[in-house]
């Protein structure tokens, strides 16, 4: 039969493990997260054909702004996105 000190002891050794594991992959996760590059301004215009204003409001579709950011990352304007991690060894 274990000692009270002795199970006391493994108890201690396997928070202290799951502890470390816990961060462990909360710094993983952190780390691999894609961020983007260096700040990017994407501008967007809409012009109409009239001389009446409507009044209302026009917002890009996802698709829209990523083809404008693939565009400015082509061009050398943008930074491409990476992971958080690549940016730790620049």
């Amino acid at each position: 039969m274990m000692s009270q000190r002795g199970s006391r002891t493994q108890q201690l050794i396997a928070m202290t493990w799951l502890v470390a594991a816990r961060g462990a992959v909360a710094l993983e996760r952190y780390a691999t997260r894609t961020v983007g590059g260096s700040e990017c301004v994407i501008a967007y215009s809409r012009m109409t054909v009239g001389t009446e204003y409507s009044g209302e409001t026009w917002t890009p579709d996802k698709e829209a702004i990523e083809r404008a950011y693939q565009k400015a990352v082509e061009s050398g304007r943008c930074e491409p996105a990476r992971e958080r991690w690549e940016r730790w060894l620049d």
